[in-house]
């Protein structure tokens, strides 16, 4: 029990840590689960049909506007990060979900008045959550120590990716039971809910946090002392970090904005598509394209951590380069088998598998693939040109829907349309297909022109923190024989 007790008074930051990973699954369920939302009541299916139980009647186009917008305004996350990073980033995220969460509790009523406001004011919500992602990076660097900043940046791969399958689940539960007005409802009052949260726990400085007091305190100042004499003993330490022009001169940055694209174009064709795939060819009810949504989700959130296990095991025996080189082909060859048993197959079993298979390579990219790499790279760096690819990336997440409304664009009630739209689907899956091989060309391609500037940075030699996080133990200790102490200041 005493050791208990030292452990609580000495990490009670994680209170924040669990805070911060609720807003990144309040924000990524949210982002894909309005599909469902349309598929259980929103959006008539046959608009000539006077027994369609759906309530607006949309065009093709209008209905991929409105299942994109929010990746609109994502797409251009660069905007708040530079004005959070001029500013405050715990201001502008206070902000981004207290809006978000307004537009998001008045869409049933924005929608009834007029389809582009609500695609509108959908992106205005993406743009607010551009800020989210790279919010936690600046919340590891403060309010982590040592092995930590891993973990808690492992930690939010997974719960994003989580946040993505378990939020269609529960709009899925949500609407089949209660109205897909509902889904509105509660989505926007968890946002508004966690703003307040936030308010009252997270500050841009730690110490200035009612969390931190006592023995916790004095390491958040200890870490502060540390590095400013580091930046003494070395004066060149903060000339690493580039200017935006510096690192727009560099060639693989551009191969990343290509890769992120064809990535995440597939990973949205899975999340955000597959459902009317499974509705409108296979005819399988909302609570099960929930429960698939769900599955689909927790699949990938798993895979970022057995990547991380293969890619500590190949690190023991393959070059650095060969190790990332090899993870990602083989990642991206079952992907692309998996898109083309989709697109092939007339069983709602084996469809499902497939995705399942497609889906659980997307955590390469925080193992091994992408986002390490970038990072090995150039850590100081790493940040600023990972807000680039994501942005650049993230377009495919309003692009995808306005390909697919192109490629599967059958009539319902024509005579042909069963076997007409099932084709008009495999022909997509195989632009996805198509489209995973591209990616990794475009990475190799990279380094063939400038071989240089793929090479693992220096800093990453030192074993970083070490101190700190044994110090962190000491006080545990400390707080264990002095608990009297742990409530000092």
């Amino acid at each position: 029990m005493n050791k208990f007790w030292g452990y609580l008074m000495t990490h009670k930051r994680y209170v924040a840590f669990v805070l911060m990973l609720s807003g990144v699954l309040t924000e990524q369920s949210s982002r894909v689960a309005i599909s469902l939302a349309m598929i259980g009541g929103m959006i008539k299916k046959d608009c000539t049909d006077p027994n369609d139980a759906g309530e607006f009647c949309m065009s093709e186009k209008m209905k991929a506007l409105l299942l994109g917008a929010y990746f609109y305004g994502y797409a251009l996350q660069i905007i708040p990060t530079t004005v959070a990073r001029r500013t405050s980033f715990t201001v502008m995220l206070k902000i981004s979900f207290f809006v978000g969460g307004l537009i998001q509790f008045l869409m049933p009523i924005v929608i009834k008045l007029s389809v582009p406001l609500a695609v509108v004011l959908q992106a205005c919500r993406g743009l607010l959550a551009g800020v989210i992602m790279p919010n936690n990076m600046e919340f590891a660097r403060k309010w982590t120590f040592g092995r930590e900043t891993k973990v808690f940046i492992s930690i939010v791969g997974s719960i994003a990716l989580i946040g993505i399958g378990f939020g269609p689940m529960v709009a899925g539960f949500i609407t089949t039971r209660f109205g897909w007005k509902s889904f509105f409802y509660v989505s926007g009052s968890s946002y508004i809910l966690m703003s307040i949260l936030l308010c009252l726990i997270i500050r841009e400085d730690p110490l200035d946090s009612l969390l931190i007091r006592g023995k916790e305190r004095e390491l958040f100042e200890r870490r502060i002392k540390a590095h400013q004499s580091a930046i003494e003993v070395d004066e060149n330490r903060e000339n690493e970090r580039k200017s935006l022009k510096e690192i727009l001169k560099r060639v693989y940055p551009y191969s990343f904005c290509v890769f992120m694209f064809f990535n995440r174009f597939q990973f949205y064709s899975i999340m955000t598509l597959t459902p009317f795939y499974l509705d409108e060819v296979l005819k399988a009810p909302t609570d099960l394209i929930s429960v698939v949504q769900a599955i689909l989700g927790i699949t990938s959130a798993l895979s970022t951590q057995i990547f991380t296990l293969i890619l500590i095991r190949l690190d023991k025996i393959l070059p650095w380069l060969q190790c990332r080189t090899l993870i990602t082909s083989v990642a991206l060859t079952l992907r692309s088998i998996g898109f083309i048993v989709m697109a092939l197959s007339p069983n709602l079993t084996l469809a499902i598998m497939s995705a399942a298979v497609c889906i659980s390579t997307a955590g390469v990219m925080y193992s091994g693939s992408l986002i390490t790499i970038n990072y090995e790279l150039d850590p100081i760096n790493s940040g600023v040109i990972l807000s680039i690819f994501n942005s650049f990336g993230q377009t495919s997440g309003f692009i995808s829907p306005l390909v697919n409304s192109r490629v599967v664009s059958a009539t319902v009630g024509t005579p042909d349309y069963e076997s007409t739209i099932r084709q008009q689907w495999a022909n997509y899956y195989f632009i996805a297909a198509a489209m995973t091989l591209t990616s990794f060309f475009a990475i190799i391609l990279a380094y063939l022109i400038r071989k240089s500037e793929w090479k693992k940075h220096e800093s990453l030699l030192i074993d970083e923190n070490k101190k700190s996080f044994k110090v962190h133990k000491e006080d545990e200790k400390y707080v264990v024989a002095n608990p009297e102490a742990a409530e000092d200041k």
